[in-house]
């Protein structure tokens, strides 16, 4: 009887291994034997010879990184929002919770814009070569922005008042110029080269000097020793 009952434990031990035994893994006892090409990961788990068994027991892909929980991020992303999602590197989070892809940046509003282009704060985004403009838009390409709200191109300064002038011109406003050594006119003319204008507004002509009554006389000639 004794006998009969050890053959019938070793019978049902046998049975017990072989229902353990599936899909190429055997299972002795509570543990795992992986197949051929795997490697043990945790207590029940295999993983691919390429791949890293994390702390917790779950399977890494090759290169990829650990976020926890089961999650991997793959080959050049890492993990935010405490694991649950994988983001590019490279990539940036706007205040607005929208995540930007690498070669973006967040702009004021909370949008992602080029990163060769400039953030205007009121939702445009000029590129390379142009300027914000108050209104919205952007400046033509190669022109700035004065202060005054004008658009000049290369070569030229900003105006007074508005209107934009030759670069070394004498500036008279609204856009108006006169040559280098010449003086504004109120009639929007301009003097003669080398003229000179006294206190009193007078214009004395070149080879000529202002005196205090205001005006004008002949400049006197350089004397030898002066």
């Amino acid at each position: 009887m004794r006998s009969f009952i050890c053959l019938l434990a070793s019978g049902l031990m046998a049975l017990f291994f072989a229902v353990q035994s599936f899909a190429g893994e055997i299972r002795v006892g509570f543990h795992t034997q992986c197949p051929v090409g795997t490697h043990q990961c945790g207590a029940r788990g295999c993983c691919a010879l390429s791949e890293r068994c994390s702390w917790d027991g779950y399977c890494i892909p090759l290169g990829g990184i650990y976020c926890g929980g089961g999650r991997s991020c793959p080959v050049g992303q890492y993990c935010t929002d405490g694991g649950t999602r994988c983001e590019a590197h490279g990539a940036s989070k706007c205040t607005s919770g929208l995540v930007c892809p690498p070669g973006t940046k967040c702009s004021a509003t909370g949008a992602c814009i080029p990163k060769a282009r400039t953030d205007c704060r009121n939702g445009s985004a000029c590129p390379v070569g142009t300027t914000c403009l108050p209104t919205g838009g952007c400046t033509r390409p190669g022109e700035f922005l004065c202060e005054t709200g004008s658009q000049c191109r290369p070569g030229f300064k900003c105006s007074l008042i508005r209107g934009c002038v030759p670069q070394n011109a004498v500036d008279c406003g609204y856009g108006k110029w006169c040559k280098p050594g010449q003086l504004c006119l109120k009639d929007g003319a301009c003097s003669s080269i080398g003229a000179t204008r006294c206190q009193g507004g007078t214009l004395c002509e070149l080879g000529f000097t202002c005196q205090s009554n205001g005006t004008c006389l002949p400049t006197p000639p350089k004397q030898e020793g002066d």
